[in-house]
């Protein structure tokens, strides 16, 4: 068997895009997925979809 993470059903992979910040933003960023301990895109999306809820 091999190791590793299982594959995700084609239709619930993350679609790679490029984003623009402000260079502060970025540091910010960066401060806080170090501290987290969390992956950049991992804390974008969270942010993204606790935006999108309240935006709606």
């Amino acid at each position: 068997m091999a190791g590793g993470r299982p594959k995700k059903d084609q239709d619930k992979k993350c679609v790679r895009q490029n984003i623009t910040m402000e260079p502060d933003q970025l540091e910010r960023l960066i401060v806080y997925c170090q501290r987290e301990e969390r992956p950049l895109s991992w804390v974008i999306r969270k942010a993204l979809e606790k935006y999108l809820d309240e935006a709606a």
